[in-house]
């Protein structure tokens, strides 16, 4: 089987920005405690929008300007912590008769390493891992399509190789893509092997 499917971890496969925003949350609430002085001080939530509601920013920590080291989150992440999103083990493994699955994903800090092992122990049918920041190298023949949650990324990769994977997120990019994916749940596997097969 040479075809490759390419797929993105963080926010397609792995909730880690829900982990993120309880990591801000603390720190954010760690500030408040440290600088407390009025027995009636309100907790100073420092984002404008809230959660659930619209298109929040990519970076989370525009909402959180008290945190002072908002990326550091991502530095010193362990993937331990996370399961995988709802259906996304399932759908993946019946794909993974059809396509070589290989997770592709940028290099943030030194979290790489138990992001691998955390994709092996709950995607033990994957192919192979790719750490990177330019995903646009998976952009070859034998790759059949990346599954990402960020246009940008996608916009490197050939149009009918553009799978986007939806998230509440604002966009820094606007390319079209191919083929949506709003959950793993919903995710239709032949449908989607009769468009990619």
């Amino acid at each position: 089987m040479t075809r490759i499917l390419a797929v993105d971890c963080d926010l397609t496969v792995c909730p880690s920005d829900k982990g993120w925003r309880d990591w801000l949350e603390f720190k954010n609430f760690e500030l408040f405690l440290n600088n407390y002085e009025e027995p009636n001080t309100k907790y100073p939530w420092d984002y404008q929008v809230q959660f659930g509601k619209g298109k929040l920013p990519y970076n989370l920590g525009k909402m959180f300007p008290s945190v002072e080291d908002p990326l550091a989150y991502w530095r010193e992440l362990d993937y331990n912590q996370f399961q995988p999103l709802e259906g996304a083990v399932e759908k993946l493994k019946a794909l993974s008769t059809y396509f070589n699955i290989v997770f592709i994903s940028a290099i943030k800090g030194n979290h790489t390493k138990t992001k691998y092992y955390w994709l092996k122990q709950h995607f033990p049918f994957m192919s192979a891992y790719v750490a990177t920041k330019e995903k646009w190298v998976l952009n070859q023949d034998k790759t059949v399509a990346l599954i990402d949650d960020r246009l940008d990324n996608l916009e490197g990769f050939d149009y009918n190789k553009r799978v986007l994977f939806k998230t509440p997120y604002e966009q820094s990019s606007d390319c079209s893509v191919a083929y949506t994916i709003n959950d793993w749940n919903t995710f239709d596997v032949p449908k989607f092997c009769k468009e990619y097969l």
